[in-house]
């Protein structure tokens, strides 16, 4: 079996802002043997994300939230409907950035996270992972419109029977990997009775 080898020869900031965008010049090793030509890409430096499916076993009800999202810009709705979710940020673990998160979006309380896994968003052309979490809540107070002013967030409480949740996975409208991810695996977990 063939060492898996990468060379960076060069790494270049194209951009900084809300998002940042690197230029690798590069090599890698090869299935058949021996390195790669030198190639350039580009590549969108996010950062790492987390994602919370909110559940209510007591009340039978998923909490998703709504929002703007720039990169559905051009799709039938730029407002997509998924899990609370947010970045991590320098120090922070995952684990309490969902907590934060689901407070800051939602206004929910999480005591205990279910890990479910990471993923890649699009390793083909960004390094932005995204952990994805299950809680239960009490989601009885939980309504309204939420999110961080100065983050310009404008954050819309769904709530969905658990029934309603499975017809939507079904559907080709739940257009967040995350929303997919989280949902098949409350399926999975969660089985309808």
């Amino acid at each position: 079996m063939n060492t898996k080898e990468l060379k960076i020869i060069d790494q270049k900031s194209l951009h900084q802002g809300f998002l940042s965008i690197s230029r690798y010049t590069l090599q890698h090793s090869l299935y058949k043997g021996g390195m790669s030509e030198t190639i350039v890409r580009e590549v969108l430096e996010r950062g790492h994300a987390v994602a919370v499916l909110l559940h209510d076993p007591n009340r039978d009800e998923i909490v998703l939230v709504e929002e703007f999202r720039i990169g559905a810009i051009h799709s039938e709705s730029a407002w997509l409907c998924g899990p609370v979710a947010g970045m991590i940020e320098p120090g922070e673990k995952a684990e309490d950035v969902a907590r934060r998160e689901a407070l800051e979006e939602s206004g929910s309380t999480v005591e205990e996270l279910q890990y479910i896994g990471k993923y890649y968003n699009s390793a083909g052309g960004s390094t932005e992972t995204t952990s994805i979490f299950y809680a239960q809540i009490d989601a009885s107070g939980v309504e309204g419109v939420h999110g961080v002013e100065g983050e310009h967030e404008d954050i819309r409480v769904v709530k969905l029977s658990s029934s309603e949740f499975r017809k939507l996975l079904t559907k080709d409208v739940t257009h967040t990997a995350s929303t997919m991810i989280a949902g098949f695996w409350f399926l999975n977990n969660y089985p309808a009775s």
